[in-house]
Formats: C-alpha cells, structure tokens, sequence
C-alpha cells in the first residue's frame, strides 16, 4: 500500500509543489492530510496512540516538509543552471514597479526558497556545482525529525 501511496497518489496531491509559496498554514494542511492517509492506509487510529513519526517510518515515506524543500531547491538549481536569457531566469528576477497594497507583504516562492537555503545552511553560489547540489538539497534539515 506504501508503494501506491508514494507512486500515485503523493504525487498528485504534490503537483508542481516546487512552484508554490507555500504559508505555515497550508504547510500544516499538507502534512495533516498526509498522516491522515497514511493512518487509513496502515489501518491505525488516533486511539492505538501510535505517533505520525512511527507510522511514517514504518510505511518508508519520506518526511513531507523535506520532500517539498527538496523539489523547490531542485527547481531552484535548474532556473540557476538556465541561460541568462530564459523565461524562468528573467522571471525570477523581475521586479515589479510600482506601489504595493497597505499590509504585510504576500509570500514570494524566491523567499521560500532562501528560507530552505538558510535551513540547510547552504548559499545560491553552491548552486553552481550540479552534483555537490544534489547533495546538499538532499540531506535532512538539522533539528526537524526526517
């Protein structure tokens, strides 16, 4: 059941996830979604008192909040490694004129992004490096259980 959980549907509720900005809020809804499927999967209950964490382990699925850093870092690293004339590097660094709207300011991708990067203690330079990147962006955030 693990398997098709991960091969069908983990990837459909994480379509183009590397895309969003995603708030706290909505982080917290993925990742509640995500145990609750995987309880009705393996059949467990909030009442048999068995943590998110162990049935996670126990059904080989990898921790929500490092997959979806890991898919935006990865996106990340391909718009870095684009010409200097693409769509996506031109987009990236766009910067809109104008005023903006009385409040606090919306969530950009790029801040994510640079709160993944500050996670992991990396910089956008080492992006540079293909294959020490995919190191990087691979291992597990210090501190939050993987």
């Amino acid at each position: 059941r693990a398997r098709v959980y991960c091969a069908s549907v983990r990837p459909a509720v994480l379509y183009t996830a590397e895309t969003w900005a995603l708030t706290e809020r909505l982080e917290e809804k993925l990742t509640s979604c995500n145990h609750r499927m995987l309880r009705y999967m393996s059949k467990v209950r909030w009442w048999d008192r068995i943590t998110n964490e162990e049935i996670r382990r126990t059904c080989e699925v990898e921790n929500l909040e490092h997959r979806l850093r890991k898919m935006r870092l990865k996106k990340f690293g391909h718009v870095k490694h684009s010409d200097e004339n693409s769509i996506l590097r031109r987009a990236m660094e766009l910067e809109v004129k104008g005023r903006r709207p009385v409040g606090r300011p919306k969530k950009t991708w790029s801040k994510v992004v640079e709160e993944d990067m500050r996670k992991l203690n990396i910089t956008e330079d080492m992006a540079e490096d293909r294959k020490q990147w995919r190191q990087l962006i691979s291992r597990p955030t210090p501190g939050v259980g993987n």
